[in-house]
């Protein structure tokens, strides 16, 4: 198949798979967003083969960089079976859970794609106007590698006005189902696709949610942000005392309920901003064992990343006020944009004005079926620390006034 050529006007220095609109010379004749083109330099020399897009930002989305490599259904196939060889022949994840990601977009090789697997349904989410022309490579590529699977398509309306394109249609053809049970390590959990966020199920968490559970019999537990209940749920089946869940997602708590209810888990929850919630607790002299921060993305674009650190301080602030002495704190952040480094002051700003010391003995990141490549750094975004924490004697707890709080 005989690609459209597009020449860039500036020098390429590196192997980055985004190629910017700043750095492209755009044909006159317009040309569809998402269309599959051959990218030469401005001297006329071979570059790659990828999707562009004058309208998004990221005009071109680099897919291959060897000539010989052309793009087709072999090509996506190939993809994804290097994809599939590392979640199953490598990592092994198919032995204790049957859900997990295939695609992590750049990572794997296909920039603006993500793919999960929960169970017999795979959920493809592009982020790429380029993926609706060829979605039908992707479909049967996947019924090969997986043929007693339901694939759909589940677009993010956010990214079809980035992208200035529709992916109603594509949705339509392939539609998602209500709801699937998955088996995560020792839990039993309903993913519904009707009201969940993103692909439905944060599975990058998989191995945050093992391990924090082990440092939680006879504890009780605290998991803020809880979303569909998955910390709390593994918290309660590794023998943790109590859990409660809090969340202002209401449709999430009615999911996580029925996942409590699945796993035989006695847990609360409570429909309540978590900011109120925790500072109720700290005005009673309430404190738990083990307190769970992990709120939803908070800096999506880099005019929110101020914002961001600031809810992100305060957060934690209440979090490890609540805490007992030497209990638990698990903190995370999915904010691409704000780094480990940054994520770390925030904490040690936050403990300071908190009054406490934080005893950080782990940081992890994403589970490993989201991995990141040497030329796509970006891809390495969850922080998650997890530490214990000790009053520190003779400092006067900081309260701030409930105006200080912002509400993610």
């Amino acid at each position: 198949m005989k690609l459209p050529v597009i020449s860039l006007k500036a020098k390429r220095n590196s192997l980055h798979p985004w190629i910017f609109n700043r750095m492209i010379r755009h044909p006159q004749k317009p040309v569809p967003p998402g269309t599959l083109v051959e990218v030469v330099s401005k001297e006329g020399g071979f570059i790659g083969r990828g999707i562009y897009n004058r309208k998004s930002n990221i005009g071109i989305r680099l897919l291959t960089e060897n000539v010989t490599e052309h793009l087709c259904k072999e090509f996506i196939l190939k993809k994804l079976e290097y994809a599939k060889a590392l979640r199953e022949e490598v990592l092994g994840i198919h032995k204790t859970s049957d859900c997990y990601r295939l695609v992590h977009g750049e990572a794997d090789g296909l920039s603006g794609l993500i793919i999960d697997k929960f169970a017999h349904v795979i959920v493809v989410e592009p982020y790429s106007a380029g993926y609706i022309g060829i979605m039908d490579w992707i479909v049967s590529s996947l019924k090969t590698l997986y043929p007693d699977s339901n694939v759909t398509v589940r677009p993010d309306a956010r990214n079809a006005e980035k992208e200035g394109v529709d992916f109603s249609k594509v949705s339509r053809i392939y539609p998602c189902p209500d709801s699937v049970i998955i088996c995560e390590n020792n839990m039993r959990m309903m993913i519904n696709f009707k009201s969940g966020h993103k692909t439905g199920f944060f599975l990058d968490q998989r191995e945050n949610r093992l391990a924090l559970s082990l440092l939680c019999r006879d504890k009780e537990v605290l998991d803020c942000f809880c979303y569909t209940g998955g910390f709390g749920i593994s918290a309660m089946r590794a023998g943790a005392r109590s859990a409660t869940g809090v969340d202002l997602d209401e449709k999430a708590l009615e999911t996580a309920k029925e996942n409590a209810r699945l796993n035989s888990a006695a847990i609360s929850y409570v429909h309540i901003d978590v900011f109120d919630f925790l500072r109720k607790m700290y005005n009673s002299g309430t404190q738990t064992d083990v307190v769970i921060l992990d709120p939803a993305k908070l800096a999506g674009c880099t005019g929110e990343i101020k914002r961001a650190m600031r809810t992100y301080g305060d957060i934690n602030r209440l979090g490890m006020q609540v805490v007992r002495p030497g209990g638990i704190l698990l903190t995370c952040s999915c904010s691409g944009l704000i780094s480990e480094k940054d994520f770390l002051s925030i904490l040690t700003r936050s403990a300071a004005e908190a009054g406490v010391i934080l005893q950080i003995f782990k940081i992890t990141g994403a589970a490993p079926d989201h991995p990141f490549s040497s030329v796509f750094p970006e891809g390495r975004y969850l922080k998650a620390v997890f530490a214990r924490v000790f009053p520190f004697a003779g400092k006067k707890t900081f309260v701030p006034n409930s105006s200080e709080y912002e509400s993610y």
